[in-house]
C-alpha cells in the first residue's frame, strides 16, 4: 500500500502538478502587484478599458440593436418598373452604384464559431482557444494597450487576414483581364476597375468603412493595391451608421469620436501601405463614437442610404461599403422589394464577399425619401452568399 502511494505520488503526471501549482501559488502575489503597477502606470488607459468592459456590460443587458422587424411595406410603388419596381409612370430617380464588401473572420469568430473547421477539432480545442482569447486580453489590459482587444471590437484573426488577401489576390488576377473581352458580364469588368480605381473606369469611387477594426483592416488590406496608387483624396471614411447589427463585446468600437485609427497587428505588413501611413488614410471626420444604447439596427440601415446620397458621398458615383455580415443581410432584406426572392435574404455574405448593386432614391411629394435596390443590378464580384460562392 505504501509502496503503491509513493509510486503515484512519484509519477511524472503528479509531479509536474505540485511543482506547478507550488510555482503559481509563490508567483501569485508578484504577478498581481506587477499587474497593478502596469495599470496605475497608466491611467487613461486603464480607465478606457474599464469604461469599455462597463458598456459591453450595459449592451448586453439592454441594447435595442436586433430588436426590430422589417416594415412590411416597400418602396417599389414609387420606382418605376424599369428600376423593379410597380409604379406607372416613371419617377425621378436618383441612383448609386454600392459595391458591398463583407470583413474577414475575426478573433472574436475564431474563438467562438467553427467557421469552416471540423465541429469535433472545434470543440476539441474550445478551452485552450478561450484560455489564449483571455490571455490576450489580459496582457492588452495590463500592457496599458487601450487600442487593442481580443473581444472587444475583435481585429482579422489570422485567418481572416488570409481570406482578404484571397480578395486581393483576386482583384490582381482580374486586373490583367481588363479590356480583353474575357469577362462575360460588362459590370463584373466595371467593378475591378472601381475597386482598383485604375484608369478606364466611367465612374468615380470611394471606399466608406464600418467603425469596427475588422472592417478598417479588409478594406486596407483588399484594396491595399488601389491605395498604393496614392490618388488624391482617397481614403477610407467612417460611416458609424455601417456599424454592425448586435449586441456582442465585438460589436463595440474602440476608436474614439472622431479619433486618430490605429493600426491592428495586421495593418503593420500591408504592401503599398507603410504602417506609417496607415492612421493617414483613415478619415474619421464623422465617426461619433459607439452606436447609441438605444439604437437599432433598422435605424442604422436607414441612416446608411441616407449617408450614401448625402454631402459625405456625393460627388462620387460609386460608393465601395466594408461592413458585416447581419447588417447587409438586413440591408437586403430591407430594400429589396418584398415580392423579390433572392439568397442575399437569407443567407450571409461570406467573409471577403463582393457583391455590386445599384441603390435609388427616391422624393417623395411630401420631401420624404424612399430608397430600393434594383433588384436586376445584383452582381456577385467575389465570393457569395452562403455556400454559393464564386472565386
Amino acid at each position: 500500500m505504501a509502496n503503491s502511494i509513493l509510486t503515484t505520488l512519484t509519477s511524472l503526471p503528479a509531479y509536474v502538478a505540485f511543482h506547478l501549482t507550488w510555482v503559481l501559488h509563490s508567483l501569485h502575489r508578484p504577478l498581481i502587484l506587477v499587474s497593478l503597477l502596469c495599470l496605475l502606470s497608466n491611467p487613461a488607459a486603464t480607465i478606457a478599458k474599464l469604461q469599455l468592459f462597463y458598456k459591453t456590460f450595459l449592451y448586453l443587458a439592454f441594447c435595442q440593436d436586433k430588436k426590430f422587424k422589417i416594415p412590411k411595406e416597400d418602396a417599389s410603388a414609387h420606382f418605376p418598373t424599369d428600376f423593379g419596381g410597380t409604379a406607372p409612370a416613371a419617377a425621378s430617380i436618383k441612383s448609386k452604384t454600392l459595391i458591398l464588401i463583407r470583413h474577414g473572420e475575426s478573433t472574436w469568430n475564431d474563438t467562438f464559431n467553427p467557421g469552416g473547421r471540423n465541429i469535433a477539432l472545434f470543440i476539441l480545442c474550445y478551452i485552450p482557444n478561450m484560455i489564449k482569447a483571455i490571455a490576450h486580453e489580459v496582457y492588452f489590459f495590463v500592457a496599458g494597450k487601450d487600442s487593442q482587444s481580443w473581444f472587444f471590437d475583435s481585429a482579422l484573426s489570422t485567418k481572416g487576414v488570409k481570406q482578404i488577401e484571397s480578395l486581393r489576390k483576386f482583384l490582381q488576377k482580374e486586373k490583367l483581364k481588363l479590356g480583353s473581352g474575357q469577362f462575360i458580364d460588362k459590370r463584373e469588368e466595371d467593378a475591378i476597375r472601381e475597386l482598383l480605381n485604375v484608369s478606364g473606369a466611367e465612374k468615380k469611387s470611394m471606399v466608406v468603412s464600418s467603425n469596427l477594426r475588422r472592417a478598417i483592416s479588409t478594406a486596407a488590406i483588399g484594396l491595399s493595391d488601389r491605395f498604393a496608387l496614392q490618388h488624391a483624396n482617397d481614403d477610407i471614411l467612417i460611416l458609424p451608421s455601417l456599424q454592425e447589427i448586435s449586441f456582442n463585446p465585438d460589436a463595440q468600437t474602440i476608436l474614439p469620436p472622431k479619433g486618430i485609427a490605429q493600426p491592428t497587428w495586421c495593418d503593420r505588413s500591408i504592401p503599398g501601405v507603410p504602417v506609417d501611413k496607415f492612421s493617414a488614410l483613415i478619415d474619421t471626420q464623422y465617426h461619433t463614437g459607439n452606436k447609441a444604447l438605444d439604437s437599432t439596427g433598422l435605424i442604422r440601415l436607414n441612416e446608411f442610404v441616407s449617408d450614401v446620397f448625402s454631402s459625405k458621398c456625393e460627388d462620387r458615383d460609386v460608393v465601395i461599403a466594408v461592413g458585416h455580415s447581419l447588417f447587409f443581410r438586413s440591408f437586403f432584406q430591407l430594400f429589396l422589394p418584398r415580392s423579390v426572392e433572392h439568397i442575399s435574404k437569407k443567407k450571409k455574405l461570406v467573409n471577403g464577399g463582393t457583391v455590386r448593386i445599384t441603390l435609388g432614391e427616391v422624393t417623395l411629394e411630401d420631401g420624404t425619401k424612399v430608397y430600393m435596390i434594383d433588384p436586376k443590378s445584383i452582381v456577385v464580384v467575389y465570393g457569395g452568399f452562403g455556400k454559393h460562392t464564386k472565386k
